[in-house]
């Protein structure tokens, strides 16, 4: 019994030690594709900010011109803005935004889905 009982301890002991072997295994793995990528992403950036001209300084348009008020539920200038400034952040190249308007999903909001999505995909 005592044999069987030492077996069954120096198994266990085995079996854990190689389970955190594989979870630092697999954390070292992940920091060097992590590495990698953003090592490449840089250079993509540090290549197109080279290629990339300096644009002239537009003028601010006047607080007059921006309409801040909401008609008929319909959404403020200041949001709208605001999403385009987005999508043009978000797009290397020009993009011409055609309407903007409400989401009419049922499926829970909109940060919600957007954190599910980015814990969820695969490193």
């Amino acid at each position: 019994m005592e044999m069987a009982l030492n077996l069954l301890l120096a198994g266990v002991v085995i079996v854990f030690f190689v389970l955190v072997l594989l979870i630092f295994i697999i954390k070292i793995y992940s920091a060097i594709v992590q590495a990698a990528q953003n090592g490449n992403q840089k250079r993509k950036d540090a290549k197109k900010a080279a290629e990339k001209k300096p644009e002239p300084v537009k003028a601010e348009p006047q607080a007059s011109t921006i309409q801040t008020t909401t008609d008929n539920g319909a959404i403020p200038g200041e949001v709208i803005a605001v999403i385009a400034a987005a999508v043009d952040a978000m797009y290397d190249k020009p993009v011409k935004i055609k309407s903007v308007r409400r989401s009419r999903s049922n499926s829970g909001s909109s940060w919600r889905n957007a954190g599910l999505f980015e814990n969820t995909k695969p490193f």
